[in-house]
């Protein structure tokens, strides 16, 4: 529906004027002089309020301009010295999120239906008893069954984890006014929001079903996220040609110039609508996208994406960004759904890729309502997994050794295929886990930088090791 109305507003302003909006790559866009020459014969073909240029002044980078021009004066544009390519702003992505069911009347909180006592848990560990299953999920320990009756208990999570961390959505916004945001630490201010240039300037979210909602909540949110220290940073953009090249290329500047490295990941919940196949040639503009994903990882920002929803078309992997997960020294980690179960979900691509995919749920998700609406949602698609798979990623930058500069993404990409786990008793696919035991009433205090195997020899015996380091002002805690 949002795609249909902006293709709408988009052929009205082409219907009323003969304008077309555009976007103008440069052949070497480090070559300072000549992207200044090519904005100065922009300016005098289409006058200085037609031409907006991305320049990056920390990366001394002219990324693209985004221009208005009549067809004909496309031709004299391609003419300019420097000009590699002018492509016409269209939608060139999709959500990667399939059904919503708004469940804020129903959904109060995950009660386990026991009355036996179970003892708390010591610093820095918590549990927490109104998550969603989906939620629990990720503490849930190896080779444990689930309850045949009832439910999960609780999500366990270390209070200590996603301090200081950051976690950028490329979304059209957030509904910021959900008790999801609201009860954050640090809710997202004004000065953490971006904007691309099809979007209001409003810190709304502007996704008729809500997506960027459900997205930020699964990653971060209160209740229903993972990783509940962790910062949201909105870069609001539509799935358009010329907002997509500008949320990649404005998170890169904005984590260099806050110094952000190492403690940043970048989501991007949707699939490009064209598909690709190994090796193919990338358009101009996927081309600008796969190189700002590689600028990322040079300055240890983790980037997370969905795999894609049409596993009816194809279970391998044909879109991109997610494709190129598949490619050696390309850490992008491409997020795969599964059910409550642990089993695939019947949309979800990857399946082709099993050990290269990391699988988080995905289907029946509960997140943040949207786009205005208060309470919780019921949702499915890739986009939710890969939002779990972004938290987990957070939790994670916070482990309790530091992670050497220059490898924190191939480092994070690693650690989640190898502490991930089945759900038993299939054997795949390997699903995400914090290293916690939601399942035990002596819970584990351990770190999922520890090895899977080293985890189950310790959990039959497991107790809680004492003389751990107290909250500290400002940290989370779940009731």
């Amino acid at each position: 529906m949002a795609a249909s109305i902006l293709l709408l507003v988009m052929g009205i302003l082409h219907f009323a004027h003969g304008l077309v909006e555009y976007v103008v790559y440069p052949a070497d866009k480090k070559a300072m002089l000549a992207c200044s020459h090519i904005n100065d014969a922009l300016v005098k073909i289409l006058g200085g309020s037609r031409v907006r240029i991305y320049k990056s002044q920390i990366r001394q980078t002219t990324e693209f301009w985004f221009i208005e021009a009549l067809e004909a004066q496309k031709v004299a544009i391609l003419q300019i010295p420097g000009v590699d390519a002018v492509m016409e702003n269209v939608i060139v992505a999709q959500n990667s999120g399939e059904s919503f069911k708004d469940t804020s009347v129903f959904m109060t909180a995950n009660s386990t239906g026991s009355n036996q006592a179970i003892p708390e848990l010591k610093l820095p560990l918590r549990r927490q008893r109104d998550a969603p299953q989906d939620l629990d999920l990720v503490s849930w320990p190896p080779r444990k069954r689930l309850p045949v009756l009832g439910k999960m208990p609780c999500y366990v999570y270390d209070i200590a984890r996603g301090i200081d961390t950051y976690i950028y959505i490329i979304e059209n916004g957030i509904n910021k006014d959900n008790d999801e945001f609201e009860s954050m630490p640090w809710p997202p201010e004004s000065d953490e929001w971006h904007y691309a240039y099809g979007v209001h300037d409003s810190t709304t979210d502007d996704n008729l079903a809500g997506q960027g909602s459900c997205v930020a909540s699964k990653a971060a949110g209160w209740k229903t996220g993972v990783s509940k220290n962790s910062q949201l940073v909105v870069m609001k953009s539509l799935p358009t040609l010329a907002d997509v090249n500008f949320a990649f290329a404005a998170a890169l500047d904005d984590i260099m110039e806050k110094d952000r490295q190492g403690r940043a990941v970048v989501v991007y919940p949707a699939t490009s609508i064209q598909t690709f196949g190994a090796g193919s040639v990338l358009p101009r503009n996927w081309k600008s996208v796969n190189e700002l994903i590689q600028e990322l990882f040079a300055q240890d920002v983790v980037v997370v994406t969905g795999s894609g929803n049409n596993a009816a078309r194809s279970s391998a992997l044909d879109t991109v960004p997610a494709l190129w997960g598949l490619e050696p020294d390309y850490p992008l980690i491409v997020a795969g759904a599964v059910r409550i179960d642990g089993t695939i979900a019947r949309f979800s691509q990857g399946a082709g890729a099993l050990s290269e995919i990391v699988w988080a749920p995905g289907e029946s998700i509960v997140c943040a309502n949207g786009p205005s609406s208060p309470g919780l949602a019921d949702r499915s698609g890739t986009s939710f997994a890969a939002a779990m798979v972004a938290g987990l990623a957070a939790y994670e930058l916070t482990g309790p050794d530091p992670l050497p500069p220059g490898s924190v993404p191939s480092i994070i990409r690693t650690r989640l295929l190898a502490n991930s786990r089945p759900v038993s008793p299939l054997t795949v696919p390997k699903v995400i886990w914090n290293g916690q035991n939601g399942a035990l009433n002596a819970l584990l205090n351990n770190s999922t930088s520890q090895s899977v195997l080293q985890l189950v020899q310790e959990m039959p015996n497991a107790t809680l090791i004492s003389g751990i380091t107290n909250l500290t002002e400002g940290q989370a805690s779940v009731a």
